[in-house]
């Protein structure tokens, strides 16, 4: 049965048809990968994400990229390129399959590593729905990745981790614009300062 999510998408699964009008979908196939949309902290990030303004020249990673759910979405919403990463094989073979059910491939490019093995900086977008202590281990790389005044969409952190993240993260330029609680979990977004001047 498709889903409905916040005022813009609808997840469903290749077999399922029905009329969403005004709706992006984003078509999900079977896989052992996490991200269905049903889970509340990959709900809250497709509510806050909808509300990014997403032009044709934005550049988003997605750190931890479970079935590609997420990287499609911002794709969905008019992102030129995202990178999308997980360390997992399963997880890469989810999302490629998602990827291409969706008809982009030129546009999200996967692949399965590290976040220290990605070389690339000034994101104005970049995702990750992962535990909070990895998040906060992270912290510090993912700030370090995006461009002045790009954003950190954070979730999966619980509510004993959620104060260390946000006390943690002005020391690496990044400021808190919101906080989500959720049932169990935490969604925050930080906000990258301009660099001092020299």
């Amino acid at each position: 049965m498709a889903l409905i999510i916040g005022n813009r998408f609808v997840i469903r699964r290749p077999c399922e048809t029905g009329n969403f009008p005004g709706r992006l979908p984003i078509i999900l196939g079977r896989g052992r990968a996490f991200g269905s949309g049903e889970h509340e902290t990959t709900h809250s990030c497709l509510e806050e994400l909808e509300k990014i303004p997403l032009t044709g020249a934005a550049k988003v990673l997605d750190v931890g990229c479970g079935s590609g759910i997420l990287a499609i979405a911002a794709a969905r919403l008019g992102a030129a390129k995202v990178v999308a990463f997980d360390p997992y094989r399963h997880a890469i073979t989810t999302a490629c399959g998602s990827v291409m059910l969706n008809g982009l491939e030129d546009r999200v490019l996967l692949y399965r590593g590290e976040l220290a093995a990605l070389k690339d900086k000034n994101y104005s977008l970049i995702m990750a729905n992962l535990y909070g202590d990895i998040l906060l281990g992270m912290l510090g790389e993912l700030c370090g990745k995006l461009a002045s005044g790009g954003l950190l969409l954070l979730s999966g952190i619980l509510y004993e981790y959620a104060f260390d993240i946000k006390e943690k993260a002005p020391a690496y330029g990044c400021e808190l614009e919101k906080a989500h609680y959720l049932e169990e979990y935490t969604t925050l977004i930080f906000k990258r300062g301009r660099p001092p001047s020299p």
